[in-house]
């Protein structure tokens, strides 16, 4: 009897051993895989599948910090150069200014790569936008046929967007052509039947977002 209880707790402390090596090997040993930042998956039932963002990013960017905001499902990184965390290199050209190079590689991916996306969105990296907005122009615009665009109230005058927050929609990706800045692609490929959204600036966030008890320099 002796013996039989002596194995009897010998096979409790192993079955008890093998169970709690099997709980820290699941904490200590199988550690997640480092993930893709230049592969952002929709997850299924995404009520706005059919959205791209577009980040330009360089060597500096927090493309992380991006992956997890609100666009982090949607979202497409290009670069002049190779930079971790990115989609798509898109170059320059020597006699180009990073702005030009930036418009041409935006036009370029929203024809080839997005052609089939409703909305495009492109936005600089010290940008935070609200997703319920973006989602709302969305629903009011959806399956429009007419060029539409969101631009800040002064991008609205100028077309001159080089930075920031804009959005446009497939309409207008299939029309915008020529060279020079933002509108001057749209009044040579899609002409005057263009509709012109003055952004909601309480929405957007540029360089700076602070709000309660947070402050917090996109800048940086």
């Amino acid at each position: 009897k002796p013996m039989i209880a002596v194995a009897v707790t010998a096979l409790v402390l192993l079955v008890t051993t093998i169970v709690l090596w099997d709980d820290l090997d699941g904490v200590f040993e199988r550690r997640p895989p480092v993930p893709n930042l230049s592969v952002w998956p929709q997850p299924p039932n995404d009520p706005h599948p059919s959205l791209a963002v577009i980040i330009p990013i360089t060597k500096h960017t927090d493309v992380r910090f991006y992956q997890n905001m609100w666009m982090g499902n949607h979202g497409f990184t290009i670069c002049e150069s190779k930079a971790p965390g990115c989609s798509m290199v898109c170059g320059r050209k020597p006699e180009q200014t990073s702005a030009q190079a930036d418009m041409d590689c935006l036009v370029r991916v929203a024809k080839s790569r997005f052609n089939e996306t409703e909305f495009i969105v492109r936005m600089s990296d010290d940008m935070l936008v609200d997703r319920s907005y973006v989602f709302g122009i969305m629903d009011e615009y959806k399956a429009s046929d007419t060029p539409m665009y969101v631009l800040s109230a002064e991008q609205t005058d100028t077309g001159d967007v080089t930075s920031g927050f804009y959005m446009f929609n497939q309409a207008l990706a299939k029309c915008i052509g020529g060279n020079g800045t933002f509108a001057e692609r749209v009044a040579v490929g899609c002409g005057n039947n263009v509709k012109r959204v003055a952004n909601d600036g309480t929405k957007t966030w540029q360089t700076l977002y602070t709000n309660k008890n947070k402050y917090i320099n996109l800048a940086a």
